[in-house]
């Protein structure tokens, strides 16, 4: 698998040390060769764009004493990457990868893609809500007018680009609560999903705001509907689903952290306690803030307890009974 990007951000002087599988570790365990950061997503995308978030705030903040390495691995709805992960990095402490909702939602979809059970959960940073935006220049100004139209066409007329399983999602949840099929066109990331929203190649697109916020301000794209129970402050004039007369539950994009499998639990809890200072930043803040999602920093054990909770949501709005 082509790897998108590499390349090394210089977080402090590396030692060079091997340390075998299932090694014990002190209290005190603190990383002795390059840190890899994995992205299972394209670049350009909004897990992409909070991983070099992340990585900014390591460094320019010298939580670590060692280089980070940062690995896009896209594909497969994260499958590619934490596929990666679980293969080559097995019980590795160095190794540190970007999970969200879509990397939950994909096995509920396709069960044999590996994903979020193949890997230990870290930290949560931040939830965020979603929004259904069309091209600028489009000829639909209200959500109104667009589900009338769509609602006069056949099933599957009308076509949404997708960044990931999320958002595939996002399009059943839409297309159940209207009554009409829209057709999921998938791509690796939500900035490819944009680009071909911009190209004019799809209809529309589900998405969080933090893959939208440039092109929302210069108005090369315009938000119809929320998928909340409120407005957003800085989308005042967008109304939400059921303001609208549209029965779409809602539900928000979680984004976090995790280990590959076996790692020792004084790593975990090592890097809870560097997750736990990147949330805590004033970049992490201000990134969250400007993205206009909230704060929900979430580690350990309660981590486990949220995601348990979430995958219920997931599979109960997705109508897929528990696994097995």
């Amino acid at each position: 698998m082509k790897i998108t990007r590499r390349y090394v951000l210089a977080a402090g002087a590396a030692v060079a040390m091997t340390i075998p599988a299932g090694a014990s570790f002190a209290q005190d365990w603190k990383p002795t060769r390059d840190v890899e950061l994995v992205i299972p997503f394209g670049v350009g995308g909004g897990s992409d764009l909070m991983a070099r978030v992340i990585g900014k705030v390591i460094v320019e903040e010298k939580l670590l004493p060692v280089p980070l390495v940062i690995n896009n691995r896209p594909g497969g709805g994260g499958a590619v990457g934490i596929g990666y992960v679980s293969a080559s990095r097995k019980e590795d402490p160095h190794t540190i990868i970007l999970v969200n909702g879509t990397t939950q939602i994909t096995p509920i979809l396709t069960p044999q893609a590996k994903t979020l059970t193949e890997v230990q959960p870290v930290a949560n940073f931040m939830l965020d809500d979603f929004l259904l935006f069309v091209k600028g220049d489009s000829k639909y100004k209200t959500i109104k007018e667009f589900v009338d139209d769509v609602k006069s066409k056949p099933d599957k007329t009308f076509n949404f680009a997708t960044g990931g399983t999320t958002d595939v999602m996002a399009i059943t949840i839409f297309s159940k609560a209207i009554g009409k099929e829209i057709n999921p066109v998938n791509f690796n990331s939500g900035g490819e999903a944009l680009t071909a929203l911009l190209g004019g190649h799809v209809d529309g697109v589900i998405g969080n705001p933090l893959e939208f916020m440039g092109h929302l301000e210069s108005g090369a794209v315009r938000a119809l509907g929320v998928f909340r129970d409120d407005r957003f402050a800085a989308f005042k004039d967008v109304p939400t689903m059921k303001e609208s007369g549209i029965d779409a539950p809602n539900f928000q994009m979680w984004r976090g952290i995790a280990l590959p499998k076996g790692v020792d639990e004084n790593v975990q809890k090592y890097w809870q306690g560097i997750m736990k200072k990147v949330a805590e930043s004033e970049t992490m803040k201000k990134y969250i803030a400007d993205n206009v999602a909230s704060e929900a920093y979430i580690s350990g054990k309660d981590f486990e307890t949220f995601l348990v909770n979430q995958e219920k949501l997931y599979r109960d709005l997705l109508g897929k009974p528990a696994a097995q």
